[in-house]
């Protein structure tokens, strides 16, 4: 189950939580809202300037701005379960789990718009015949899509043969083999694009260094950022002009423009002159402040998200921190009226110790957090005999209860030692309800958030 918490824009309805204020239409809060269709547990979700999309399995919301009334709702049904939206202000573009792409206008009474791409050409293959000499007619799926991306000036999706499209038209085609696409993201005008390897390609407008290459210019097809080469890449986001990245070591990369401190960087000098320059075209490294008084590697930066002039950042201790542009309350709640922060600061009102999936709209920023279920497991009645050591590593403090411990002490032998949960339990295989009982230990410790080693 998840809790959807909202801050920011929000004059046109796109979200019905109760702290909106009705004059400026800003949510200065983190705000519990729910989707349309009432599932937030599975819901997909897109942010845009003037309306929300959600998706849960063939059904399609639009929430927002489309004619002159805010807070309408647009509601469509996919042909098949809907993989993933991205959208801009003038559409929503839809990818479904069979790989077809549609598209639909962001206005009242408007349709699912199939999109037919650009044919690749393909490399001949011996063809595969059934055993009576006949060929097989198998479907082709080298040209799905697997990752759909949009920006205001800007379309892309990639398929499963790892071709880029400028939708409609075939862009660029990556190798096919040992080549994997792990993340794409789109700003304004701008692709980022991020491989199994941790290489990171970007093309479209770079006038403003969001690209990340030494000259400002706009790029056709995409260029691997010869900065950031060699540095292996785990999670990328993409804003309105700027650009942020993650490396496997922990560090933070901010790039692009910085006209409201989205890059981290300060905007003022000390006598409170403007400083310059305000576009950073090549990456900047970040030496983050000390999150929860412990060792870097606890709070290491873990993912990234950006919206038009505002980047969020997920340190791995599970707090939330942000910078650049908070006029709509995009940042949270701030003690006092500032415009921006040019500098990472936690997020004041974010909760602790949870899973947070965040999404960012160009003046907004929604976060999915996960909510653990107390899951009540019936232990197996019959004894145990024959027994090893389980070594359950606690990563976070648990609390067990005195009716889990006495269920467990019944059937296996629980005690906590230095930092560890030892859990004596039969092997497995012995029978079939021996086999149940570490069932039963397995989940119970995937419960607690334990990680298991035998």
């Amino acid at each position: 189950m998840r809790q959807l918490l909202f801050t920011g824009f929000n004059a046109f309805g796109q979200h019905n939580g109760s702290n909106t204020d009705r004059i400026s239409g800003r949510v200065t809060a983190l705000t519990e809202i729910s989707v349309p269709g009432h599932d937030a547990g599975n819901a997909i979700i897109a942010l845009s300037w003037r309306y929300t999309a959600y998706a849960v399995g063939t059904k399609l919301w639009l929430r927002g701005l489309f004619n002159l009334v805010p807070g309408e709702c647009l509601e469509v049904e996919a042909p098949a379960s809907i993989k993933a939206l991205a959208a801009c202000d003038s559409h929503c573009l839809v990818l479904l789990q069979n790989g077809e792409l549609y598209k639909l206008p962001a206005k009242m009474n408007a349709t699912l718009q199939h999109i037919k791409l650009e044919t690749t050409p393909t490399t001949s293959a011996a063809t595969k015949r059934t055993i009576f000499g006949t060929p097989k007619l198998a479907r082709d799926a080298s040209h799905d899509i697997t990752h759909i991306a949009c920006g205001t000036h800007i379309n892309v999706a990639i398929s499963a043969n790892n071709a880029v499209y400028s939708i409609p038209s075939c862009l660029h085609q990556f190798p096919q083999r040992q080549w994997r696409v792990q993340q794409l993201e789109c700003g304004h005008e701008h692709a980022l694009l991020l491989n199994g390897n941790g290489d990171v390609y970007s093309w479209g407008n770079g006038l403003r260094g969001q690209l990340g290459h030494e000259t400002l210019a706009v790029v056709e097809t995409p260029l691997l950022l010869e900065a950031l080469a060699g540095i292996k890449i785990t999670h990328i986001a993409a804003g309105g002009w700027h650009s942020v990245a993650i490396s496997a070591f922990g560090d933070l990369y901010t790039w692009g423009l910085n006209c409201k401190g989205q890059l981290g960087v300060r905007v003022m000098k000390p006598d409170g002159l403007l400083k310059e320059p305000t576009v950073y075209p090549l990456p900047q490294l970040h030496d983050l402040p000390d999150c929860c008084g412990v060792e870097n590697d606890a709070c290491a930066p873990l993912k990234v998200f950006a919206g038009s002039r505002h980047t969020l950042l997920l340190r791995s201790c599970g707090r939330l921190w942000a910078s650049g542009w908070c006029a709509h309350g995009q940042l949270g709640t701030q003690p006092t009226k500032l415009e921006y922060l040019d500098i990472f600061q936690a997020v004041r009102d974010t909760p602790k110790g949870n899973n947070y999936t965040v999404f960012c709209g160009p003046w907004s920023s929604l976060i999915a957090l996960s909510r653990n279920r107390t899951v009540r497991a019936r232990m197996p009645k019959f004894s145990l005999y024959l027994p090893y050591v389980m070594k359950m590593h606690v990563e976070k403090k648990v609390q067990l209860r005195p009716k889990v411990i006495s269920a467990l002490n019944r059937y296996t032998h629980t005690c906590i030692e230095h930092g560890r949960l030892l859990i004596c339990q039969m092997p497995a295989g012995a029978s079939a309800h021996q086999a149940r009982t570490n069932e039963v230990v397995q989940g119970y410790a995937a419960h607690c958030g334990l990680r298991t080693r035998r």
